[in-house]
């Protein structure tokens, strides 16, 4: 919740910033009263230096989301590069219509909610990254509803804490 102001958002000197030079992405009506941000176009947030999550090996991201994009694009990026060791991703449409979950630590865990997302609609969602499960670490949750799983046959177990890069939102 920005209560329509992104300068306010300040944590231990970290605060958002535009995440390119095509500006702040936008605020609009969520429809019930309150404010939704617009990531419409390239317009991204980042954050002002490394977010510090170095000290965890846990994950949980919760959002609202609206779309009918079907092009691939980035909702959440804590990394240097995609391959960054101890980085986490989620995108939209990498897989048509889904939300996708990338954990990295020497490989990547890839995994991705069956159910479509872009709808037109609001979705409820809910990532969970918890490296001390083992190789059920990944989940997603659609409307409050499990939707994907890690399982012992994707991939291997991450384990350790995540590093300490810039946290990219909307876009990278």
């Amino acid at each position: 919740d920005f209560n329509n102001n992104f300068i306010n958002k300040v944590d231990g000197g970290v605060q958002l910033i535009a995440g390119n030079v095509n500006g702040l992405p936008s605020f609009v009506s969520d429809g019930s009263g309150g404010y939704a941000v617009d990531f419409a176009g390239t317009k991204s947030l980042k954050t002002s230096a490394n977010f510090p999550i170095n000290t965890s090996d846990k994950v949980y991201m919760e959002f609202d989301m609206k779309t009918t994009a079907t092009a691939g694009q980035v909702i959440v990026e804590l990394s240097t590069n995609y391959f960054s060791n101890n980085s986490f991703l989620a995108v939209i449409n990498d897989v048509a219509n889904k939300i996708e979950i990338n954990d990295h630590n020497s490989s990547t865990n890839i995994g991705y909610s069956p159910i479509s997302i872009n709808t037109g609609v609001w979705i409820n969602i809910k990532i969970i990254i918890d490296r001390s499960l083992g190789v059920d670490q990944n989940k997603i949750y659609i409307n409050n509803v499990l939707s994907y799983t890690q399982n012992t046959t994707y991939y291997g177990n991450n384990n350790g804490n995540f590093g300490s890069y810039i946290l990219y939102l909307g876009q990278r």
